[in-house]
């Protein structure tokens, strides 16, 4: 299972042979620590971490916070929030809070867990991160939804008495190979 995200190499190019191409990028190269596959930054990533963290690529989440050391990442050992809900379906409204241009490069979503969807943002809401949805036990990430409000996505709630074959674990992972407590408690 791939958690560390290595920055992309630099090969160096051009006419002098040292890397000195049209636009000079080199002032950033080799500084950038990598990315970690347990902090997504966008559904896409949440989506495809959740699903298999061997299905991440370097771009999509936040950055490495122990230098490739998993065995020390302080994301892998935090606890996680706990969801409970009366319904088995939850929306989580994406509230985009993006500077203007010029300020920065990096998209900034805040996830607002929402009371009664229907109400859009005049509801009260929970406000969750990126790294709380990851982790969050017993809830399998949905299908992307939009409306006039804003863009979300939709949390399902995992049953744990189920039997119909689906590899679900009672943690959320979609599949049990990929989930820490799973393979715990499986002896593996």
């Amino acid at each position: 299972m791939s958690i560390h995200l290595p920055a992309p190499t630099y090969r160096p190019g051009g006419p002098d042979g040292k890397g000195w191409n049209r636009l000079s990028l080199n002032a950033h190269m080799g500084s950038h620590p990598g990315q970690c596959a347990l902090r997504p930054r966008s559904y896409a990533a949440l989506f495809d971490m959740r699903r298999d963290t061997r299905h991440a690529s370097f771009g999509l989440y936040g950055h490495c916070t122990s230098d490739g050391k998993c065995g020390t990442c302080t994301v892998l050992t935090a606890k996680p929030r706990l969801l409970s809900s009366f319904t088995e379906q939850i929306l989580v409204r994406e509230l985009d809070r993006t500077p203007p241009a010029g300020w920065t490069t990096e998209r900034r979503v805040e996830l607002h867990v929402m009371n009664r969807p229907d109400r859009g943002f005049a509801e009260t809401s929970y406000r969750w991160t990126w790294e709380e949805m990851a982790h969050l036990p017993g809830w399998r990430v949905g299908r992307q939804y939009r409306d006039e409000h804003s863009e979300g996505f939709w949390l399902h709630k995992v049953n744990p008495n189920r039997h119909d074959g689906l590899p679900d674990c009672t943690h959320g992972w979609l599949n049990r190979d990929h989930c820490r407590e799973c393979r715990a408690e499986l002896g593996q």
